[in-house]
């Protein structure tokens, strides 16, 4: 970065947004992609939880589609403008509390919790159980307009 320019938006990113870019999803796929295409350009940062890989590899090794898990692996280490963040003792803590507090399940209240702890300006999720959680911005696709 240079002196005075500007650092691009974090987002905390569900499963859900690679899903639906990944299967091109008739509804939510198009503004998924965009918002992937938005980070790889540096127009946005995201970051998500390591769970996120656990819970993308799990129907592709179902049906024994390992070319397909090998692709997801790479883009979850190579991707730019994407952090992938381990579970640890602060998220965990965040989780918890998320989960006391929203009655969320553990999955949901760990994504959200690691976008916390990342600094995130929102977490972007198609799942409208997140609605009740105050700690952070919680915005479907749809919702997010970034810059071409």
């Amino acid at each position: 970065m240079t002196a005075g320019s500007v650092v691009p938006p974090l987002y905390g990113v569900d499963t859900m947004v690679f899903v639906y870019h990944f299967e091109d999803h008739g509804e939510f796929g198009p503004a998924a992609g965009r918002l992937l295409k938005a980070a790889e350009e540096g127009r946005c940062r995201l970051v998500c939880s390591i769970l996120t890989l656990l819970e993308i590899l799990v129907v592709p090794k179902r049906n024994g589609q390992e070319e397909l898990c090998r692709r997801y692996r790479e883009i979850f280490q190579s991707f730019p403008n994407l952090a992938v963040v381990d579970l640890g003792p602060e998220i965990a803590e965040v989780a918890s509390d998320l989960r006391a507090k929203h009655s969320l399940r553990t999955p949901d209240a760990i994504h959200v919790a690691t976008a916390i702890r990342a600094g995130a300006a929102a977490f972007v999720s198609g799942d409208g159980r997140l609605g009740r959680v105050k700690e952070l911005r919680i915005l479907r696709l749809d919702q997010i307009f970034l810059d071409p």
